[in-house]
């Protein structure tokens, strides 16, 4: 059964992920939600508390529905890479390229004007780069992964390709376009793997 508290995270994400969090109001969510304002006090002191809410659920959920499955120890390196970028794509098909990337949208929108928030954002994206390192750096002791290949800043493009990614579909409201630019980056990955 769903909490009032879940039932708030799941109104207020909703609305969040396509309007944004400043175009989003408080009445917007409780009018979304069906509760009371004393109950959305009751479990957030402010909207602020309640948006780190919503990210820390948002990575929980990246972390169990995204990132356990695709960086499964059982595949190869970059089966685990494919698996996640594919997986971007299906989520995106899935909704229509409607919303994005929550945590790119929430970037994008806050890093110049909640130090908060781009703080705790920069770092999950460093999280999920550092992900990405070690699973290169599989690669690179399977000899799978090119000698040369600078890890770090392989991982940051992998990251940064598939948020851009996000983006464009989202722009063109086209799958397509997204499943596109991500061919494109595994096209690049490819010219570091070593057969």
């Amino acid at each position: 059964m769903t909490t009032t508290r879940e039932q708030i995270l799941d109104a207020a994400s909703r609305l969040i992920h396509v309007r944004g969090f400043n175009n989003t109001s408080v009445d917007e969510i409780l009018k979304e939600s069906g509760v009371g304002k004393g109950n959305l006090y009751y479990y957030f002191k402010s909207k602020e508390e309640l948006g780190f809410a919503i990210l820390e659920r948002s990575l929980e959920r990246i972390s169990t529905e995204l990132l356990d499955k695709s960086f499964s120890p059982e595949k190869n390196p970059w089966q685990q890479i494919v698996d996640f970028l594919d997986s971007q794509v299906d989520r995106a098909r899935q909704r229509g390229c409607t919303g994005g990337c929550m945590l790119g949208n929430l970037a994008l929108e806050l890093s110049d004007i909640h130090e908060e928030f781009r703080r705790r954002l920069s770092e999950a994206f460093d999280r999920l780069r550092a992900r990405m390192e070690a699973t290169l750096t599989q690669a690179k002791t399977q000899g799978t992964l090119r000698s040369d290949a600078d890890i770090p800043s392989l991982a940051h493009f992998i990251v940064a390709g598939f948020e851009g990614a996000h983006m464009m579909g989202k722009l063109h409201k086209n799958v397509d376009v997204m499943a596109g630019v991500v061919e494109e980056l595994k096209g690049h990955l490819a010219h570091f793997r070593v057969a």
